[in-house]
């Protein structure tokens, strides 16, 4: 069984090799953003089928579960869209806009995407060495839920998501494609962005201290 895993990981990560650039566009993908303008929010409903099937995947990849909501939260502007998702890591619908308290990291990314496949182990490991210091948080955009909670499986990624199955957060975050990474500070507001994989960790840490003031 881990062998089989194993050469799972090689296939995803050959494939994943052959678009460096990220499923987003030429002209972001790889590029440091700043975050300055206000997100609107647009309150939807989460939609994911927890049929027995994926209840038993979800219990099987045993994700950590969707960081709680604070109630009536001060406005983080620019701040994470309002928007109602389920959790993929429990039964719980949350926004991520009322989620406070944490420095957070939110990754969005697809199982269909290699760019996003080439960065998790990267963004696993890192969860586990903030542990307790930051939240890590994937928003999983129009995807196949047992495909994500599969490969989320196959890296070890212990770390939640919410399910975007069409695309909603792509308006209010400005997502031209995955992945696409944010910086959000305790009190909700966006402090940047990086479009496309990160590439290294010395990147990632760059990117920690300069919006968050973290040093892993």
């Amino acid at each position: 069984m881990k062998l089989a895993l194993q050469l799972r990981k090689s296939v995803l990560l050959i494939s994943a090799g052959l678009m460096l650039t990220g499923c987003a566009s030429n002209e972001t993908a790889g590029e440091l953003v700043a975050t300055t303008t206000p997100i609107s929010a647009d309150t939807q409903k989460g939609e994911l089928d927890r049929d027995a099937e994926l209840l038993a995947l979800m219990r099987e990849v045993d994700l950590d579960p969707c960081p709680a909501e604070v109630p009536n939260p001060d406005a983080a502007i620019p701040g994470l869209p309002d928007q109602d998702f389920d959790c993929l890591g429990d039964t719980s619908v949350i926004s991520l806009a009322q989620v406070r308290g944490m420095p957070m990291i939110v990754n969005v990314w697809a199982s269909w995407c290699p760019p996003c496949i080439e960065e998790l182990p990267l963004l696993a490991q890192a969860s586990r060495d903030l542990k307790g210091r930051a939240d890590f948080i994937g928003i999983n955009i129009e995807d196949d839920p047992t495909k994500a909670l599969q490969l989320m499986q196959d890296f070890d990624i212990s770390y939640p998501s919410v399910y975007d199955r069409t695309g909603d957060t792509r308006a209010p975050l400005n997502i031209p494609g995955p992945p696409v990474t944010y910086f959000v500070s305790p009190e909700g507001v966006i402090m940047g962005r990086w479009d496309g994989s990160i590439p290294n960790d010395q990147t990632f840490d760059a990117l920690l201290l300069q919006y968050l003031g973290i040093i892993r």
